[in-house]
């Protein structure tokens, strides 16, 4: 088994299981959350917010038969979003409990017969998409695999790449540190800090240039969330 295939193994492993749970309870509508939980889910709101608004702008009301494609759909609060704003969308997780829960969130939301959904691997996946979303994922991979994500990613779509990930620096790694330090059952799976120059220069080698960013900081909720188009958009 490839470092790969045995990292998104465990991965797998985490978000079928005592994952789910966790992040079941911060996307969803549990109320009862503890104060770091709560920090999380506002900052993924807000983050979420910008996202939808960023493709607002780049398509305007011409989403028409537009496709996007949310990777890593978890419990599949955008992909209901991207449908409602018209998008015919493919959900993917690599967790089937976190598809079911999608899913079932899509029936909810009345927008189940505008996503299709998936569970497995990118690597499943044929053709490219008008947009791509993958929120919340690539802060699992350490660079030796963030980069081979990222370019695939960039393989998927033919227009905006919407991405985030977890920015280096002390200060950040301090918080993490000290967030290893919680109990088990208040911690995240490991966060993976990936300095801005290296996603550049991985989004350079895809040929995809970074059009514009947003931090979003809140409690322990940090990251960078990036949009990123082809580079032919700009000639």
């Amino acid at each position: 088994m490839t470092e790969a295939s045995q990292h998104k193994a465990q991965l797998r492993a985490y978000f079928d299981g005592i994952g789910f749970e966790r992040w079941a309870a911060i996307y969803g509508g549990q109320e009862q959350l503890s104060r770091i939980r709560r920090t999380i889910r506002e900052g993924h709101g807000a983050m979420l917010e910008q996202a939808t608004a960023w493709l607002g702008e780049s398509f305007g009301t011409a989403i028409g038969t537009k496709t996007a494609l949310d990777a890593g759909c978890g419990t599949g609060l955008f992909s209901v979003a991207l449908a409602r704003m018209g998008f015919e969308v493919t959900a993917i997780d690599i967790a089937p409990q976190m598809v079911d829960a999608a899913l079932q969130f899509a029936q909810r939301a009345g927008m189940r017969e505008r996503i299709t959904f998936m569970s497995g691997d990118l690597e499943a996946l044929q053709g490219s998409y008008d947009a791509v979303a993958c929120f919340d994922v690539l802060v699992h991979y350490p660079p030796p695999l963030f980069a081979p994500m990222l370019r695939r990613l960039a393989e998927l779509s033919r227009g905006p790449l919407l991405i985030t990930y977890a920015p280096y620096n002390r200060l950040l790694a301090s918080l993490h540190w000290l967030g290893g330090r919680f109990p088990r059952s208040q911690r995240r799976q490991d966060i993976q800090m990936i300095p801005d120059a290296f996603v550049a220069q991985t989004l350079a080698e895809a040929r995809r240039y970074i059009h514009r960013t947003a931090r979003i900081s809140n409690g322990f909720y940090h990251v960078t969330l990036l949009e990123a188009r082809p580079t032919s958009a700009t000639t």
